[in-house]
C-alpha cells in the first residue's frame, strides 16, 4: 500500500531527494557543438514549464562550455540555491507567474538587462515567454542601439532578442482585446521567434496575423534522469494506479481525472489516483473526490520536486492528462520516458508529441475535453489487455530517443544564437 506521505525509495536508487530547487542533470551530447556564445536566456521564476524548459536549456548549453546567463525571478524555483553550474543565475525583476505587461516592473527590468548586457557583454537574449519579459527585452535593446521603437535595423543593433513562445502567452493573453495588439507589436519586432510545437506556432500565426511562422524547436526530455524502476518492482499491483501531473489550473480540468477514476472503479477495475500538483482549484479537487465518495482513492500528494515526480511515476500505471489546451505537455513526455503511459485529451500539443512517437497512438489513447465516458473506456479496455499495454509501454522511450533527445534540442538552439550573434556583429 503507498503512503500519501512519502515517495517510494527503491533498492539502489542512486537519485538523492532534493528540494524543489533542484537541479536537473542534463546529460553531455554525444558530439558538443560548441560556438562561443555570448548568450542570457530571461524566464519567469515561477513552477511553470516555460521556466523549466529556460533553466534547463541554460544548464544543458552551459555543458557546451558557452557562456550563458539565466535573468529570472528571485528565489526561482527551478534553480537549485547552491548550484555548481557553468551558467551564471542573476536574480532579476521579472515575475514568478505570468503577468501583464506594467511599466511599473517592465522599466526596472529593461534597466537590469542593460546593466547584464553591458556587463557580461551579451550579444543574444533569448526570452521564455512573452507576457512583460519580450517587453522589457525590446526596451533594453532599444537603449542598447538607442533607437526610437522596439524594432531596429539589422546594422544599429547591439543585442538580439529571440522570444521562445510556450502556450498561454498566446492561447490566453493573445484573446485579451486590451493587451494583444501590443503583444503582437512585440513579437514581430523580435529578431527571432520559436515555439515548443507546430500546434503552437500555426496557432500563434493565427491568433497574432503573423506574415513569418515561429521556427519550431521542441521541448525535449532527458532520459538520463527521467527513467523507469521497473526492475526493482517485485510484482504488477492488482490496483491500477493512475497519476494525474499538473498545477491545477482551470485549463487542465483536474477535477476531470476524479471523474474518470469513478467511472473507471464503476466499470469494475480497482484503481486509485495520484494528484501530484497544487494549484487553485485543490480545494474544488478534494471536494470532488469526497462527494463521489472517493476520498480514500485519491491522494492529494501536493507540489513535487523532480526527483519526487520520478518516484511517483515509477508506481503509476497511466498517466491522465485532462487539459482543455497544452502547446506541447512536458509533463506527459517525462511520464512516457518513465514508461508510463498517457492517456489523455486532443488539446494541442499532446497529439502532436504522441502522434511523432506513433501516429495511430492519438486516437488510441485520446479523447475530447470533458469526455471522461471515453477516456475511462480507453482505460478499462487497456487494463483488459495486458499485452497491448505492455506492447505501448516498451516501445516509448526508445521512439522518445528518436525524436525529443535532448542534443537535438541544444544543438538548435545554439545554432540559432550562434547566427543571431553573427549578425549583432556583422
Amino acid at each position: 500500500m503507498l503512503s500519501p506521505l512519502t515517495t517510494p525509495n527503491f533498492p539502489g536508487d542512486t537519485i538523492n531527494r532534493v528540494s524543489t530547487n533542484s537541479p536537473i542533470p542534463n546529460s553531455p551530447l554525444p558530439t558538443p557543438y560548441s560556438p562561443q556564445l555570448r548568450t542570457a536566456i530571461l524566464c519567469l521564476g515561477g513552477l511553470g514549464g516555460s521556466g523549466k524548459v529556460a533553466t534547463e536549456l541554460a544548464r544543458g548549453l552551459a555543458n557546451l562550455d558557452t557562456k550563458v546567463l539565466l535573468l529570472t525571478s528571485p528565489q526561482a524555483e527551478w534553480v537549485c540555491k547552491n548550484e555548481e553550474s557553468s551558467f551564471s543565475y542573476l536574480p532579476v525583476n521579472a515575475p514568478k507567474s505570468p503577468t501583464t505587461a506594467d511599466p511599473n516592473w517592465v522599466k526596472p527590468l529593461a534597466q537590469e538587462i542593460i546593466q547584464h548586457v553591458k556587463t557580461h557583454d551579451i550579444a543574444v537574449l533569448n526570452v521564455h515567454y512573452a507576457v512583460g519579459l519580450v517587453e522589457a527585452a525590446l526596451l533594453a535593446r532599444q537603449e542598447l542601439a538607442k533607437g526610437d521603437s522596439f524594432a531596429c535595423t539589422k546594422g544599429d543593433r547591439n543585442l538580439s532578442v529571440c522570444l521562445t513562445l510556450h502556450g498561454s502567452d498566446v492561447t490566453k493573453f493573445g484573446y485579451d482585446p486590451d493587451y494583444a495588439p501590443q503583444l503582437r507589436n512585440a513579437i514581430i519586432s523580435c529578431d527571432e521567434v520559436t515555439a515548443v510545437s507546430n500546434w503552437l506556432a500555426d496557432k500563434a500565426v493565427k491568433v497574432f496575423d503573423l506574415e513569418k511562422r515561429p521556427r519550431v524547436i521542441h521541448n525535449a526530455i532527458d532520459l538520463e534522469f527521467f527513467h523507469p524502476f521497473r526492475r526493482w518492482i517485485a510484482a504488477p499491483s492488482k490496483t491500477l494506479n493512475l497519476c494525474h501531473i499538473s498545477n491545477l489550473r482551470d485549463v487542465k480540468r483536474p477535477l476531470d481525472a476524479i471523474t474518470v477514476l469513478a467511472r473507471v472503479i464503476g466499470a469494475g477495475v480497482p484503481a486509485r489516483l495520484l494528484m501530484i500538483g497544487d494549484g487553485p482549484n485543490l480545494e474544488k479537487a478534494r471536494k470532488h473526490a469526497r462527494e463521489l465518495g472517493l476520498a480514500n482513492e485519491v491522494m492529494f500528494l501536493g507540489a513535487s520536486s523532480p526527483n519526487e515526480v520520478v518516484r511517483w511515476l515509477a508506481v503509476s500505471d497511466l498517466q491522465l492528462v485532462t487539459s482543455e489546451s497544452e502547446s506541447f505537455c512536458l509533463a506527459a513526455l517525462e511520464s512516457m520516458a518513465c514508461e508510463v503511459p498517457v492517456v489523455g485529451t486532443f488539446c494541442g500539443g499532446l497529439e502532436e508529441v504522441m502522434g511523432v512517437l506513433d501516429a495511430d497512438m492519438p486516437n488510441k489513447l485520446l479523447s475530447a475535453p470533458g469526455d471522461t465516458t471515453t477516456m475511462a473506456t480507453k482505460i478499462v479496455q487497456l487494463f483488459n489487455s495486458p499485452s497491448t499495454y505492455q506492447q505501448i509501454r516498451d516501445s516509448l522511450r526508445k521512439k522518445i530517443k528518436q525524436s525529443f533527445s535532448h542534443s537535438k534540442q541544444l544543438e538548435a538552439y545554439a545554432k540559432l544564437f550562434s547566427t543571431l550573434q553573427s549578425e549583432v556583429s556583422q
